[in-house]
């Protein structure tokens, strides 16, 4: 199962990323949800503690899997682009195994939501 899991995960992951770089290259493609949006519904929302937890049903999966897609579209506001590429990018390919396979460990999507490695790099602060 997992070989066959594999095979599915690796061109999924790899399509989603390739298309999302793809559109944010040549400024096509407006990403479908902002960083804000993003962070209130999918990740202070509980939908990624859930999905991490286990207990998100495969609607819910596909939505996060949505967020990650969308936040590795969208450009940070501060840091560097090469940093943002790989850790939205994990996101992404952590989200897909998860909502591709059921019973696919989400111990690698828990190490991916890492706000304070986002945000330590990337979050912008605003003037008080």
């Amino acid at each position: 199962m997992k070989y066959i899991t594999r095979i599915l995960i690796v061109p999924l992951a790899t399509a989603a990323l390739t298309l999302g770089l793809f559109s944010v290259v040549n400024g096509q493609a407006k990403p479908k949800y902002t960083i804000k949006q993003i962070m209130k519904d999918g990740l202070k929302g509980g939908l990624a503690k859930k999905v991490v937890d286990g207990e998100a049903t495969e609607k819910e999966k596909i939505q996060f899997l949505d967020y990650a897609i969308s936040l590795y579209e969208n450009k940070p506001k501060k840091g560097e682009a090469a940093s943002w590429t790989r850790l939205t990018g994990n996101l992404v390919t952590a989200a897909a195994k998860i909502a591709i396979d059921p019973k696919a460990s989400t111990a690698t999507l828990g190490k991916a939501v890492n706000c304070k490695a986002c945000h330590n790099k990337h979050k912008y602060d605003k003037p008080r």
